[in-house]
């Protein structure tokens, strides 16, 4: 047994409970005073409910104790970013624009989460109305990243993918519109996914980013990560793309890895990138490689719709800012005012090209997937830079999206899409590599996981 019960897998607290080698109530105290700790050091918490922890652990306790557990989460502390609805628990968004009413009812994905008996300890942080890829406000702070706390853990998920990399939950559900949660999972060294659009119902979900954003769990392991999403998606009436989503059931991970086509995206394609990324990616093709994996090199044009992407993304922070009052505005991020002031002088005929630069990206994808299973690239072509920054220090570019030229293009078609970390030789830091794949095959990517879990 670890020093820290709650930094096993799920799969290892199972078997302890049923043991009763342990209980859900211990495990909970323990990532509950983990948390304290984390927090004082990352400021990763929005909001921790001990009392309503606690409460929730001691029902679990009780299940397990006469064999009754209601599902493979029942017992699980996990956390979600602080943008959904947790009812007794106030919804921020990473603004003081906000206030401290307490929600009504949950997300669905929330209730869902409640039903299965998992426990929730609490909300992470988030950069104000989600609208950046590093995790700080004027109304929180500044996020910081457990692996140095002089970098930022990325964003805008960054709170959730702190919350993993420190050992405080196995996973946290998070939300993703330009790489949100695949961005910090990559800065942090964890699992991050952007499943097919509707696999996790967005019910009830802030509409400005409508059409990109997607929920998606982090993890510290693949089949913490796949617990997580069993239990969250399935259709809902409130969003008509989960049934979409949901039109095949998510299945286990019986896809044979050393069975699958793998299209590694052209250095041509993607620009300058930090050497060590390059080089996460080369270590990734030579672990693939080297058990029979089929890799070949493929052309996609990610940047371009990356950049149609990224002028929607601007426009749903426009729609976050809309109905403010001029006092209101002053309070907001700066850099947040500054997107909107953009999308708003935006032409009809502009926002028009950026759908025709979506539908052509969706094509051009969905033929490549004639030929491979799987597509692989880098998440980010940078590492984790500095925190209370924007840019990295040096960075031509004031605008955040300029480093991320690879992540925004995947929320414009429903393909899921994986971030898998790498350390290559004598990093400092990870690396993230994506692996995306056809809408509705999650399976996919989490065999992949799962084989590279056990490397």
């Amino acid at each position: 047994m670890t020093t820290l019960p709650h930094r096993q897998s799920f799969k290892a607290l199972r078997a302890a409970y049923a043991a009763r080698r342990i209980t859900p109530v211990d495990v909970t105290r323990s990532a509950l005073g983990h948390a304290s700790a984390v927090n004082a050091e990352v400021n990763a918490f929005a909001w921790l409910d001990q009392t309503g922890a606690l409460a929730c652990a001691e029902a679990s306790a009780a299940r397990w104790r006469t064999g009754a557990a209601l599902s493979p989460l029942d017992g699980m502390p996990v956390t979600v970013k602080d943008m959904a609805a947790v009812q007794g628990w106030p919804t921020r968004r990473g603004s003081r624009l906000t206030d401290g009413t307490p929600a009504t009812h949950d997300a669905v994905f929330v209730a869902r989460l409640r039903a299965a008996g998992a426990v929730l300890l609490g909300k992470t942080l988030a950069p104000e109305f989600n609208w950046k890829g590093v995790t700080d406000s004027p109304a929180f702070g500044i996020t910081r990243n457990p692996l140095d706390h002089g970098l930022t853990p990325g964003g805008s998920s960054g709170g959730c993918a702190a919350a993993v990399a420190a050992g405080v939950v196995r996973a946290s559900i998070g939300s993703d519109a330009a790489g949100s949660v695949r961005i910090p999972a990559a800065f942090t060294g964890v699992l991050g996914l952007k499943p097919t659009v509707g696999r996790i119902p967005i019910v009830p979900f802030p509409s400005h980013f409508s059409g990109l954003a997607h929920f998606g769990p982090l993890a510290a392991g693949t089949s913490d990560l796949a617990d997580i999403l069993a239990i969250v998606s399935g259709p809902d009436s409130g969003d008509w793309t989960s049934t979409l989503g949901n039109a095949r059931a998510l299945e286990a991970c019986t896809c044979e890895p050393r069975r699958l086509k793998v299209g590694v995206v052209s250095p041509d394609c993607l620009g300058d990138m930090d050497e060590a990324v390059g080089k996460g990616v080369q270590h990734m093709v030579a672990a693939l490689s080297g058990d029979g994996i089929r890799c070949v090199t493929v052309q996609l044009n990610v940047r371009e719709a990356s950049e149609a992407a990224a002028l929607l993304y601007r426009w749903g922070c426009a729609q976050a800012l809309s109905g403010l009052n001029a006092e209101s505005r002053r309070l907001a991020d700066p850099g947040l005012l500054a997107y909107g002031e953009y999308a708003e002088s935006l032409s009809l005929s502009r926002y028009m090209r950026t759908h025709a630069a979506r539908a052509s990206f969706a094509a051009e994808l969905d033929a490549l997937f004639g030929a491979v299973d799987v597509v692989m690239l880098p998440t980010v072509p940078i590492r984790a830079f500095s925190v209370g920054r924007n840019v990295p220090e040096g960075w031509p570019d004031e605008d955040w999206l300029s480093w991320n030229p690879y992540t925004p293009a995947f929320n414009l078609v429903p393909h899921p899409v994986l971030n898998y970390p790498v350390r290559p030789a004598n990093a400092a830091l990870p690396v993230g590599v994506q692996f995306v794949a056809p809408p509705l095959e999650e399976k996919r990517l989490l065999a992949l996981g799962d084989w590279l879990d056990d490397r």
